[in-house]
């Protein structure tokens, strides 16, 4: 439990909160003068609760802080709270969620650009408080507010114990291997599912002639990926039309790219390069080598 020296009753008129970068709880009402005293004490209340999390998973830093979230427009706090404990309350959760814009594999290992992707930031129930069915209210909040589902949510750098949540009550168990931080399980990629309400949307994801194509960093920086003629058998009865035409635009594009420099800028022409091609020409037609080449270096 996390008593503060204020009374946090008029911070939370019910046990679960929710609060945005304005730093105040969404059922606050009150002039300037209340509103900047509610955001002072609100400060405290997720500093001190991000600070015992940073602990709580053994981190160096917290990852919640007042000022993080005054600066993040798409990110939402939860706090869980039990405000006739003590003389003034004790606040005993924190759920940080928000949206990100990732580069994730599939199942197949193939790259996706995901949109808006619900993530779930950071997760703290206190140790007096765990085991009482408190993180499993306010996680149950959380989805419902946010019209998230369990399985399509990312989890930055989860902790066992927050694993083992997901495991015990959603039954999320098999994760889809990442070159990042997140954690995501199987099935998150389902068709019909990965536009959950506000869920993020893939970035158009193409194969023709065999290459994997996507617009992600990967792709503009080498290139399309072959994955062989069986991929493109596969992909030859899918759709086409507007499919079709977008994955020539895309592969026009690449094309155009990636034979320039690693960073798409042009290649300088190399004039040594043409007296060498030159000369080598030349050679073989007698005594006109040794002619054109000079002429060149004139």
């Amino acid at each position: 439990m996390v008593d503060f020296r204020f009374d946090i009753k008029p911070l939370f008129p019910q046990p679960i909160i929710k609060v945005t970068s304005n730093l105040l709880p969404h059922t606050f009402r009150g002039d300037r003068r209340q509103c900047l005293d509610a955001t002072s004490k609100m400060s405290e209340i997720i500093d001190q609760l991000g600070q015992l999390s940073a602990i709580s998973q053994g981190l160096s830093k917290p990852v919640t802080t007042a000022q993080r979230l005054r600066m993040s427009e798409n990110q939402t706090i939860y706090l869980l709270a039990d405000p006739e404990a003590g003389n003034n309350g004790v606040v005993t959760g924190l759920l940080k969620v928000g949206t990100k814009d990732l580069y994730l594999f599939d199942e197949k290992g193939q790259t996706r650009k995901m949109e808006n992707s619900p993530s779930i930031l950071d997760f703290y129930v206190h140790e007096s408080r765990q085991r009482a069915g408190l993180g499993k209210r306010l996680f149950e909040t959380m989805l419902r507010e946010e019209q998230w589902t369990p399985l399509k949510c990312s989890v930055d750098r989860p902790s066992e114990k927050l694993l083992a949540f997901l495991g015990k009550h959603y039954g999320l168990v098999r994760t889809i291997p990442q070159a990042n931080n997140f954690v995501l399980y199987e099935g998150f990629f389902n068709d019909g599912s990965t536009s959950n309400g506000r869920n993020g949307h893939d970035s158009p994801l193409s194969q023709k002639n065999g290459l994997h194509i996507t617009n992600s960093p990967n792709t503009q920086l080498f290139g399309a990926t072959y994955l062989g003629d069986e991929a493109n058998k596969r992909s030859s009865g899918g759709r086409r039309d507007s499919g079709s035409q977008q994955q020539s635009s895309l592969l026009q594009q690449i094309t155009q790219i990636s034979p320039n420099g690693r960073y798409g800028a042009p290649r300088p022409t190399c004039s040594m390069a043409e007296i060498i091609h030159a000369g080598s020409g030349n050679s073989g037609k007698g005594g006109g080598g040794s002619g054109a080449e000079s002429s060149r270096i004139k």
